[in-house]
C-alpha cells in the first residue's frame, strides 16, 4: 500500500485536505493544535510549505507543514494518523521536504520526551544543536532544536 500513496502540495485551494490536516492536529497534539485557518495561511505563503499524505481513496495519512526562506527551512509540524504509524509515511513527507528545499538548512523543535520522533529525525540525518528551556506547554518540556544540513 505505501507505495500507492501520493505527496501532495497543498494550496489554499485545497479546503478538504486542510481540514483534514487541522483533524489530524487536533488528534496528535491536542491542545496545540493548528485550526484550519492556521493551515490554509501558511499554504497561502510564499515561504509556506503544507504537505499532505494521501492514500488511494484520498484520506488524509499525515502531513508536514513547513515555511522556507532562501536557504534557511524551518520544519513546524510532522503528524501521521496513529492507525498508519510506523509505515515510512513521515520519511515520505520528510524526503519530499527535502527535494522541495533542496540545500536549504533545516531546523526543528521536538520535545525532549519524544524519543520516537527524535529517532525518526536522526535517521534523517538532523542532528541536536540546542535546548530551547520550557518551549513546550501542557506540560511544560524542553525542546530539542535539530538541524539538517549546514555546517
Amino acid at each position: 500500500m505505501m507505495q500507492k500513496i501520493k505527496i501532495l502540495k497543498l494550496s489554499p485551494e485545497n479546503t478538504e485536505l486542510l481540514q483534514a490536516c487541522a483533524e489530524l492536529d487536533k488528534i496528535c497534539l491536542a491542545s496545540e493544535a493548528w485550526s484550519f485557518e492556521s493551515f490554509r495561511s501558511e499554504a497561502e505563503k510564499n515561504s509556506g510549505i503544507v504537505l499532505a499524505a494521501v492514500s488511494p481513496e484520498a484520506e488524509l495519512l499525515g502531513f508536514l507543514t513547513a515555511s522556507c526562506i532562501l536557504d534557511t527551512a524551518d520544519l513546524t509540524n510532522i503528524a501521521v494518523s496513529p492507525a498508519y504509524r510506523r509505515n515510512g509515511i513521515a520519511g515520505m513527507l520528510l524526503e519530499t521536504l527535502f527535494s522541495l528545499t533542496g540545500e536549504a538548512c533545516i531546523f526543528l523543535e521536538v520535545r525532549e520526551s519524544n524519543q520516537n520522533a527524535i529517532a525518526l529525525y536522526q535517521k534523517y540525518q538532523f542532528r541536536p544543536v540546542g535546548v530551547r528551556k520550557n518551549f513546550y506547554q501542557n506540560p511544560i518540556e524542553n525542546a530539542i532544536l535539530m538541524q539538517y544540513g549546514g555546517n
